[in-house]
């Protein structure tokens, strides 16, 4: 009996120290060249109850001067099964389609505006408009890609957004498509240092562009949009920082 319970411990005590070695905690920074164990932290938590605060800074385009500041809440408020008669894809590709690929997560944002969010099995999170419809026109994040990679344009369609400082912004419809730029670990914000994938996201003929910084289980901690001017200099839009979260 006393042979088996030692022989039980040492068992236990490899198993521990193998699992430190492979470093399978997404937050460490040894963990900071993406490789993540499967399951243990998404790149966002996608958990209904989840929230988000958010700071935001609003720039002139022209002196790059501030010239707003609020706050919004994003949220999980909801799970969404896609209507597969209202996805304008071939039957042979929706027959294909898994139970997991069609269910989504809905986020309630600024200004109440609701999209669809999913994180797959791989870890790569995608983001569409709150509509069966535009189903195919989702913008992907591919956050197991390598420095560099890109993930292929995807059609997005005119859309109107509104932020709460009373600004109406028009886009007309282009493709879009996101790299993965950089992989630090230095970043400072509000809530501290962290490590953080960098995504860049451009589109075909429009002249802005945004960086997302994901932290793997704490989601998007800051988000950068820019815009080239006619001369070619580069100004800031706006910036959105987390403030704080609540997770279930």
């Amino acid at each position: 009996m006393k042979n088996s319970l030692i022989a039980g411990l040492f068992t236990l005590t490899v198993i521990l120290f193998a699992a430190c070695n492979k470093n399978l905690d997404p937050l460490s920074p040894g963990s900071a060249d993406g490789q993540y164990a499967l399951g243990i932290k998404a790149l966002v938590p996608l958990v209904v109850g989840n929230v988000w605060t958010y700071n935001v800074v609003l720039y002139d385009t022209s002196s790059g001067a501030e010239r707003a500041r609020y706050s919004y809440t994003l949220s999980v408020v909801d799970t969404v099964t896609v209507d597969t008669t209202k996805i304008s894809l071939p039957s042979s590709t929706k027959k294909s389609l898994t139970r997991d690929a069609l269910r989504w997560y809905v986020l309630q944002g600024e200004l109440g505006v609701r999209m669809c969010w999913q994180v797959d099995s791989v870890e790569n999170l995608r983001i569409r408009k709150n509509d069966d419809a535009r189903f195919s026109e989702q913008v992907a994040f591919n956050f197991r890609a390598s420095v560099g990679d890109t993930t292929p344009a995807r059609y997005i369609g005119a859309d109107t957004s509104l932020w709460m400082s009373g600004d109406n912004v028009i886009t007309g419809a282009d493709s879009v498509k996101t790299t993965l730029t950089s992989k630090i670990d230095t970043l400072r914000t509000t809530l501290g240092s962290a490590p953080y994938f960098r995504y860049r996201q451009i589109y075909a003929t429009r002249t802005d562009f945004t960086n997302y910084y994901f932290k793997p289980g704490f989601g998007l901690i800051l988000m950068e949009k820019f815009q080239r001017k006619q001369n070619g200099a580069i100004v800031h839009v706006r910036r959105d920082e987390l403030a704080s979260y609540y997770f279930k």
